[in-house]
């Protein structure tokens, strides 16, 4: 089976099974290198973070354990006539939520406030693109769905590709990756970890036929 063919084996596991990993290297900054329970295991390290920050950022909003962490200066946004329409809708969840946001004259906002644990999220376009996405679903007046809209815009907040992790940070993003209920996808779908057993590395290397 090829690396590829692993992740569908992966997806069939359960998280409370998946072997305690040991890392051991990075490649490209962009993967993670793993040995567990005699295999190998490759993590992608932007996934694998993007993941990490979407359950933690929905299992915070769902609990309701959230603050406001005010602005200074506060950012202002400029919206279309869909936009605005779209945040007077939807204004009472981002309040429950924790955003401060309140009229500035015109098609202007001011935004005085984001819930303290989405500090990533404190930027002009990552907030515009948060309300222009309330427009992708008719039934956005879900708490849940608009929850997903705000945690998916977290995701952004993901350590890059081709960045760097030192011993102590790869260690403790796989940790937080194996202990979600789900660790095997990202919230866009991609995978996040993928496996090689000892006896498919064997039979590649003939070692076994």
């Amino acid at each position: 089976a090829s690396l590829d063919k692993a992740y569908d084996k992966l997806e069939g596991e359960q998280a409370s099974t998946f072997p305690e990993l040991e890392y051991f290297g990075q490649m490209h900054g962009t993967y993670l290198f793993a040995q567990g329970n005699g295999g190998l295991y490759i993590i992608d390290q932007h996934a694998a973070h993007e993941k990490v920050l979407y359950e933690k950022t929905m299992a915070t909003l769902k609990n309701r354990e959230y603050s406001s962490q005010m602005l200074n200066p506060p950012i202002i946004l400029t919206l279309n006539m869909n936009e605005e329409v779209l945040l007077k809708e939807h204004m009472k969840y981002f309040s429950d939520m924790g955003f401060e946001i309140e009229p500035f004259g015109g098609r202007e906002y001011a935004v005085r406030g984001v819930p303290a644990n989405l500090l990533s999220i404190a930027k002009k376009d990552l907030l515009i693109e948060m309300i222009d996405g309330l427009s992708d679903d008719v039934s956005t007046h879900n708490p849940d769905i608009i929850y997903e809209r705000v945690a998916t815009m977290s995701c952004k907040a993901a350590v890059k590709g081709g960045s760097r992790l030192s011993t102590e940070e790869a260690n403790e993003l796989i940790d937080q990756l194996l202990n979600l209920e789900n660790p095997y996808a990202c919230p866009h779908g991609r995978p996040t970890i993928i496996s090689m057993s000892r006896y498919e590395l064997e039979k590649k290397f003939k070692r076994i036929v």
